[in-house]
């Protein structure tokens, strides 16, 4: 074998290391990509799915407070309420004090929409909701942010 062959095969063998680290790189980067991707892609579903429904039972909230309604019209907004706080109730998190502090004031809310004596109290319950919930999740936008930038 000839010094010509000889260098040839060497860079021949480096050409084939280089190209699998590169393959290993890739996968690894490219995997790690998906992941974030896939969780953002969730995390943004799940901002709008939170959003969709605290704005979905101030307005409900709000609703019941007409008491012109029809005692039909009432009864399917209270069914829409309740399912309304179970369906914020499970989108927070049990163990976070933001998200129990959301929880307990749409829990407020509700019972001072059955509570005639307290109706001056609601709208300041409901505006309060509104804003924790603005600025809970626009603390998890900022989250989503930083980890699709790879921070």
């Amino acid at each position: 074998m000839g010094s010509n062959e000889a260098i040839a095969a060497v860079g021949i063998a480096l050409t084939f290391v280089v190209s699998v680290a590169n393959l290993i790189y890739s996968l690894r980067n490219n995997r790690r990509t998906t992941f974030v991707n896939t969780v953002t892609t969730s995390r943004l579903k799940w901002i709008n799915s939170v959003r969709d429904a605290i704005s979905e039972f101030i307005a409900v909230v709000t609703r019941l407070s007409d008491h012109s309604l029809p005692v039909e019209k009432q009864e399917e907004l209270l069914l829409q309420r309740d399912m309304l706080l179970h369906r914020i109730a499970l989108h927070l998190n049990p163990l976070d004090p933001d998200d129990q502090k959301i929880k307990a004031i749409a829990v407020r809310a509700r019972e001072l929409s059955e509570d005639g004596d307290l109706k001056k109290e609601l709208p300041v319950a409901l505006i309060e909701l509104r804003d924790a919930t603005g600025n809970y999740l626009k603390k998890e936008w900022n989250r989503v942010k930083e980890e699709s930038q790879g921070s």
